[in-house]
């Protein structure tokens, strides 16, 4: 994986794929235990029509951590894919991803306009948590506290996707370990700590989408419980022009579960925009 030490001092590492001479796309993985790792096989039928760049967001993967949860908000986290787009010599992107990747993309467009050609929006809530989730939060801390990442991951799948996508994991016994073996590489108790915080502490930003000006697709699972299918909708009514797609039976993450359902979509955006 390339790394770079961005102008703000952050080490950032990511994956690279497709052609390099085609227009960038940058895909971003979800928040907490997630990581670039899961992200490429989303693009791999655009491989000849896009240059794909998956980034570890800070306090993902390889790229540097924190103790303190202000240092994972989405301005952080902005700054530093901007500053990562500087040091690439790229002027602007089509953006996207899952869930805090979708979120994150969508702050960039609606923050930095001028870097965002497009974003294709899977799952992204730019919404406070839901008080249940907060609860399911103060609830299994001590978990993390305590430094029970396995239990806390395994926790945390089941909130996102439920037991039978927790089982298949676990039914692929290299991978799992593999995964769990990485959080404790990467992470500390305190910068896990910082990151989950920061996370169930955000605060609704839905109206900061209104300054979105480029061509936006949010995708949505129609099974999904955050955001809702009415909470998407409400993202790509505020919007200007954006354009929904529901994806049947599709959960928090149809990106993996209904792959070519969500492929499909992508194509058909990708073809609207001159990509």
């Amino acid at each position: 994986m390339p790394e770079r030490v961005l102008a703000n001092g952050v080490r950032l590492h990511w994956r690279e794929a497709g052609d390099p001479a085609k227009p960038p796309l940058i895909w971003i993985h979800g928040g907490s235990v997630e990581d670039s790792s899961v992200m490429l096989p989303d693009l791999e039928p655009f491989f000849d029509r896009v240059r794909a760049l998956c980034p570890d967001t800070r306090g993902h993967g390889l790229s540097s951590t924190f103790e303190r949860a202000e240092d994972y908000g989405y301005a952080r986290k902005g700054q530093d894919m901007l500053l990562w787009l500087d040091a690439l010599g790229l002027e602007r992107a089509v953006w996207g991803g899952a869930s805090m990747g979708a979120a994150l993309s969508l702050w960039i467009a609606a923050h930095a306009a001028g870097r965002a050609r497009a974003v294709i929006s899977i799952s992204g809530p730019p919404y406070a948590p839901p008080p249940e989730d907060v609860a399911w939060w103060r609830a299994h801390r001590p978990l993390v506290e305590t430094g029970r990442f396995a239990d806390y991951f395994d926790a945390n799948v089941r909130l996102r996707m439920g037991d039978d996508a927790l089982a298949r994991f676990k039914a692929r016994p290299d991978r799992y370990a593999e995964t769990i073996e990485r959080l404790h590489t990467y992470h500390s108790v305190g910068s896990l700590l910082a990151l989950l915080d920061e996370t169930y502490a955000r605060r609704d930003w839905l109206s900061d989408c209104a300054r979105i000006a480029c061509p936006v697709l949010v995708i949505a699972g129609s099974e999904d419980r955050f955001p809702t299918v009415a909470m998407s909708r409400r993202v790509a009514a505020t919007i200007p022009g954006a354009r929904l797609a529901v994806i049947p039976g599709g959960g928090h993450f149809p990106n993996r579960t209904h792959r070519a359902q969500v492929q499909a979509e992508m194509a058909r955006f990708l073809d609207e925009i001159g990509v």
